[in-house]
C-alpha cells in the first residue's frame, strides 16, 4: 500500500514538475519572441575627427515594441583617444530577456593639419656681394607631432658672389604626410652709399607781426588752452578791449590791456555753445579780428573739452567752429620719409623702407585686435600732407598729422637713425618738450619696456626734447618740462597749432651694423613694435594678443 502511494506521488510530482516547465517554456519563449527591438545610430556610421579635438556623440535610438526606450541605452567608448591617431570603435547596445542587442559606430582619429614653419628675423634679408650669409633660424611646430624643427628641409639657390635675389625654400612634412613650405628672399646688392640725416631741420622763416596803424589790429600769439584758447595781439585805441564772439548768439569776454596797445586773454569757451563765430576786437567800436602771422603759427583745431574746435582765416579775418567732438581713429601712424626722400641709409636699406614695413606691420596689429588706424602714406611715397601751400613738404606732413591727430587717441611717427658715430646704439624717443610725466605715462611705460628687450644700450639719452633754436637736448625721463620750442616738426607742429602729442620713435642706428642686425634682419623690430602696441592697447582699453601670424606678411 505504502509503495502504491510512493508511486503516485512520484507520479503526479513528476506530471507537476512537466506541466510548470511546458507552462515556463511556451509563456517565456513566445514573450521573447514577440518584441520588436530597433536599435539604430543617429548620424553617420563612421565618423572622422581631427587628432586632439573633442568628439561629441550622435547617441543613437533605441525602440521596443513601438516604446522609445533611448534612455536605456549603455555605450562603451572607453578605448576611444582623441589625441591618439587611429580607428576606434563605439558600441551601443542593451541586454533584454538575458539577450543583447548592440551596434558600434566607427570612430577615425586623424592628423589632416599641415605644420608650420616659423622664421626668425625678416622674411626679406639683404647682404652685401660676397658677404657671408648668416641664417637667423628657424622652428617647425606640428598639432600632433610637437617640435619637428629638426627635420626641418632647407633648399636655396644663394650665391653670395653674384647680385641679384635668391630664395632659400624651408620644407616639412609631418608623420601624416601633411606639408608646409615657406620662403626666405635673400638680396644680395652692392653697397649703398651711407646717408646720414641731420637731427635739425630747415628753420621756419620768422615773421614779426608788428602793431598796425589806422586801427587795423592784429594777433601775435595765439594756443590751444584747455577749456579755449589763448590770445595775445594789438589794437590801437583805447587800452580798454573786449573779444566778441558772435554767431547765432553772441558772447563776449573782457581782455586784458598789457601797454602799447597790446592785449591778452584766456578765453573759455566751456559755456559757449555750438556753432560758428566771427571774432571780434572791441574797445568801444568794433573790428574784425585780424591775424596776420604766418600760416605756420596759426592754431587750427583741437578738441576743447567735449568739443572740436575748428579755426578759419579767410582774408586773415578770423572764426572759428564748435561741433561736438567725435574720435574718427585710435592710433595715428606716420613712417617718416618716404618717395625720393629715402631718410638714413646704411649700406644695406633705405629708412624709408624700414619706417613703412614697421608701421604696415603694426597698423595690421592694431587692426586685428579692431582698431582704426590712419597712415600718412601706405607706399613708398612722400604722402600729400596737408596745410598751405607755402609750406615745407616736412611741416605739411606735420600738419597732416596734427589736423588728423585731433580725431585720433594715439598719435606717433616711426623712424630710424644713422649717425657719424658707429657706436651709437638702440632707440630714441623724442617727444615735446612742454609735457609732463602724466601727459607722456604712455611713453615712459615703452621707455621701460624698451630697455629690457634691446640687448645692447650705451650711454646716451633715450627719452628726450630738443630746443629749436640752440638744439640741446633735454631729458623727459625724470619729470621736468620746458617752454623752450621744440626742434622736431613733427613734435612741434601737432602740439602748437592742433595741442595733439605726436611722439617720434627711432627704432635702432642704421650706423651700428650689430645693432643693425639685432633689429632689422633677426627681428628685433617685431619685439620692439609689440612693446608699443602692447601699450598702447591697453592705453586704448583693449586686451592685448600676442598672436601676430597674420601680420608677419602683410
Amino acid at each position: 500500500m505504502r509503495s502504491k502511494n510512493k508511486v503516485i506521488i512520484i507520479s503526479l510530482s513528476v506530471l507537476g514538475l512537466i506541466i510548470i516547465g511546458c507552462v515556463y517554456y511556451f509563456f517565456f519563449r513566445e514573450k521573447a519572441i514577440i518584441h520588436n527591438v530597433e536599435l539604430s545610430l543617429n548620424g553617420e556610421d563612421t565618423i572622422t575627427i581631427e587628432v586632439g579635438t573633442e568628439y561629441k556623440d550622435a547617441g543613437a535610438t533605441l525602440v521596443i515594441d513601438t516604446v522609445d526606450k533611448t534612455s536605456d541605452i549603455k555605450i562603451d567608448n572607453s578605448k576611444l583617444d582623441t589625441n591618439v591617431l587611429g580607428k576606434y570603435q563605439i558600441r551601443y547596445y542593451i541586454v533584454l530577456d538575458k539577450k543583447e542587442y548592440s551596434i558600434n559606430r566607427t570612430i577615425l582619429v586623424v592628423d589632416t593639419t599641415n605644420p608650420e614653419i616659423k622664421l626668425n628675423g625678416n622674411s626679406k634679408i639683404i647682404i652685401l656681394k660676397n658677404e657671408a650669409y648668416n641664417e637667423p633660424g628657424y622652428s617647425a611646430i606640428d598639432n600632433y607631432d610637437g617640435d619637428i624643427s629638426d627635420k626641418v628641409e632647407v633648399v636655396s639657390d644663394l650665391n653670395t658672389n653674384k647680385v641679384g635675389e635668391y630664395t632659400i625654400t624651408y620644407n616639412i612634412a609631418d608623420t601624416s604626410n601633411n606639408t608646409f613650405s615657406i620662403e626666405r628672399i635673400i638680396k644680395v646688392t652692392e653697397p649703398k652709399k651711407v646717408v646720414i640725416v641731420s637731427n635739425t631741420e630747415e628753420k621756419e622763416t620768422k615773421v614779426e607781426v608788428k602793431p598796425i596803424i589806422n586801427n587795423v589790429n592784429s594777433v601775435i600769439k595765439n594756443r590751444f588752452t584747455s577749456n579755449g584758447f589763448y590770445i595775445e595781439g594789438y589794437k590801437s585805441g583805447e587800452n580798454t578791449y573786449k573779444l566778441i564772439l558772435s554767431g547765432d548768439e553772441e558772447y563776449s569776454f573782457d581782455l586784458t590791456s598789457i601797454g602799447n596797445n597790446k592785449y591778452t586773454g584766456n578765453i573759455d569757451l566751456t559755456n559757449v555753445n555750438n556753432g560758428t563765430y566771427k571774432l571780434y576786437i572791441d574797445n568801444g567800436e568794433r573790428e574784425l579780428l585780424i591775424n596776420k602771422m604766418p600760416f605756420i603759427d596759426k592754431i587750427k583745431r583741437a578738441k576743447v573739452g567735449n568739443r572740436l574746435v575748428t579755426f578759419n582765416y579767410e582774408n586773415d579775418e578770423e572764426s572759428f567752429n564748435i561741433d561736438d567732438f567725435n574720435y574718427n581713429y585710435d592710433v595715428l601712424i606716420d613712417p617718416g620719409h618716404g618717395g625720393n626722400d629715402p631718410g638714413a641709409s646704411n649700406e644695406y636699406i633705405d629708412e624709408k623702407e624700414m619706417n613703412l614695413k614697421v608701421s604696415m606691420y603694426e597698423k595690421c596689429r592694431y587692426e586685428s585686435h579692431g582698431y582704426k588706424v590712419y597712415m600718412t602714406r601706405t607706399t613708398d611715397t612722400y604722402g600729400s600732407g596737408m596745410g598751405d601751400s607755402s609750406l615745407s613738404r616736412l611741416h605739411k606732413r606735420a600738419y597732416e598729422i596734427g589736423y588728423q591727430g585731433v580725431v585720433s587717441k594715439v598719435v606717433y611717427s616711426n623712424h630710424h637713425n644713422a649717425i657719424n658715430n658707429k657706436s651709437f646704439n638702440g632707440y630714441e624717443i623724442l617727444v615735446p618738450l612742454s609735457l609732463t610725466s602724466g601727459e607722456l605715462s604712455n611713453e615712459l611705460n615703452i621707455m621701460n619696456k624698451f630697455n629690457s628687450i634691446y640687448p645692447n644700450l650705451d650711454d646716451h639719452l633715450r627719452f628726450y626734447g630738443r630746443d629749436y633754436d640752440t638744439e640741446k637736448k633735454y631729458n623727459m625721463a625724470v619729470g621736468n618740462t620746458y617752454s623752450f620750442k621744440d626742434n622736431y616738426a613733427i613734435n612741434r607742429i601737432p602740439l602748437n597749432l592742433f595741442n595733439v602729442k605726436a611722439v617720434i620713435y627711432e627704432g635702432s642706428y642704421l650706423t651700428n651694423i650689430d645693432d643693425y642686425n639685432w633689429y632689422w634682419n633677426n627681428g628685433g623690430w617685431i619685439k620692439v613694435s609689440e612693446a608699443k602696441i602692447e601699450a598702447y592697447i591697453n592705453y586704448l582699453g583693449g586686451t592685448y594678443n600676442s598672436d601676430n601670424t597674420s601680420c608677419l606678411n602683410f
